[in-house]
């Protein structure tokens, strides 16, 4: 995942999460009118006390999983993999994590395909894509898990992610696009690169690349008469 991604990622995860703070909402109402509980009778208030602690030891998970993750992408925008590896895999030890166990699979994948694991980084990013916390992380995933397939001599597979890729209207879909008709040329399939790329003509209006026009053209008198 490149610094723009996890800067951008950054931001949005510094919104409060509103499941954790009608949480603690309702421990300050406890806290400002205790006079008033006190008087309820003794069962309800230890049924009460015990929904609280709970509800602590909830918040509290949340919050650590919240910090394990962004010591993370310190570590990682310091080049401390091995720091941010051990503060992601903490993440999956937590009873409450939010979103964070879904971004810490897709930075572990990360790591993976930068060290050359492409199997464990795909396995990342399958784990990943089983609940993507928004419709641009899947796409974010999606690239990445075809990268790491094509590294490993994976054309097919890679191209299945990228058709989903650039199904996606997001960040990357011309590039999944472009990566689509790449590997359809490189496999022979002119059909397919033909098709890629003249989607990716349709994104780029007027303003596209004379390229794309030419690469097309050069396609269609190389492919086969249809019979």
């Amino acid at each position: 995942m490149a610094a723009s991604d996890r800067r951008q990622l950054q931001q949005q995860l510094k919104e409060p999460d509103p499941f954790f703070e009608a949480l603690l909402e309702a421990r300050e109402y406890f806290d400002n009118n205790r006079s008033q509980v006190i008087t309820i009778a003794v069962a309800v208030v230890a049924a009460f006390a015990v929904v609280v602690g709970i509800s602590s030891y909830w918040v509290s998970q949340g919050r650590s999983a919240a910090t394990n993750f962004s010591n993370a992408v310190s570590s990682l925008e310091s080049n401390s993999t091995t720091a941010a590896q051990a503060d992601l895999e903490k993440i999956g030890s937590l009873s409450n994590t939010g979103p964070y166990a879904a971004l810490a699979s897709l930075y572990q994948a990360d790591i993976h395909a930068q060290a050359g694991e492409y199997e464990q980084a795909v396995l990342g990013y399958d784990q990943f894509l089983k609940a993507p916390p928004t419709v641009y992380l899947e796409q974010v995933g999606l690239m990445g898990k075809a990268a790491a397939l094509e590294k490993s001599g994976k054309g097919a597979e890679a191209s299945a992610a990228l058709d989903k890729a650039g199904s996606i209207d997001g960040p990357y879909r011309k590039a999944a696009l472009s990566d689509r008709a790449r590997l359809a040329e490189k496999s022979g399939d002119k059909a397919t690169a033909i098709a890629s790329l003249q989607k990716l003509l349709e994104l780029e209006g007027s303003t596209g690349d004379p390229t794309l026009e030419r690469r097309i053209q050069s396609l269609k008198e190389s492919a086969p008469a249809p019979k």
